[in-house]
């Protein structure tokens, strides 16, 4: 099995997820009391917003993400995933800088919505993603039709993933917050609905009532990230 560089820490919830998700897949897959080799660069979640409030054109956010990347490979990593949707926007930079494919969580989950059938889907996370190109690029490649909340939603999704969920706060309240969102997308026309910020698979986990398929983005990259290691 290949090294695994992680970039984590944005937040620490979520990679803590990654880090169970990608052991009981290679335990699955290769069976005995195989794990992940791992090798995980965390970052300060509160030192990347400092940064994103500093430097409006996002460069100093894009160096630290390239910089994490570069201690992944320095460390001998072959297979390079970013535990975080929304600084999947950089892929072109780190791409440039450091000579290197990362498993793309927007790639994975545009293959998975793909194979589901699903033409129309919604789009959950925080505003760079929601308003972002790099999900609705990878989606429009595969003809599919992305959905996002209107304004007013789109504003309280990602004031409860940063204010709540990247914090580990999990309420009832905020789940049917979303539960109501997500029926929103799907009275729009959305078949399904990717969960396209890596904690919020954590708040709907207990979900089962809802008509349309929830796509966890971070369980989708975990199982592309342990397909590329054991290959």
């Amino acid at each position: 099995m290949r090294k695994i560089g992680l970039v984590g820490g944005l937040s620490w919830v979520s990679t803590a997820e990654y880090y169970r998700l990608i052991n009981e897949l290679v335990r699955v897959k290769l069976g005995g009391h195989h794990s992940a080799h791992i090798l995980l660069e965390s970052l300060d979640e509160s030192r990347f917003l400092e940064m994103a409030q500093l430097d409006s054109s996002e460069k100093l956010c894009e160096k630290m993400i390239i910089e994490a990347v570069d201690v992944l490979r320095n460390g001998g990593a072959d297979v390079i995933a970013l535990c975080a949707n929304g600084v999947h926007r950089f892929e072109p930079a780190i791409k440039m800088a450091c000579n290197v494919d990362i498993v793309h969580i927007a790639n994975s989950t545009a293959k998975e919505v793909a194979d589901a059938n699903i033409t129309n889907v919604g789009l959950l996370g925080v505003m760079k993603t929601m308003e972002g190109d790099f999900y609705r690029d990878k989606l429009l490649e595969r003809n599919i039709i992305v959905h996002t909340p209107s304004e007013a939603e789109k504003k309280l999704v990602h004031e409860k993933i940063m204010s709540e969920l990247v914090l580990g706060k999990f309420t009832k309240e905020t789940e049917n917050l979303f539960v109501n969102i997500c029926m929103s997308l799907n009275e729009n026309g959305a078949e399904g609905v990717i969960l396209g910020c890596t904690e919020i698979p954590l708040l709907m986990k207990n979900v089962k009532s809802l008509p349309i398929k929830l796509f966890s983005t971070t369980e989708i990259h975990c199982k592309a990230i342990v397909d590329a290691a054991c290959t």
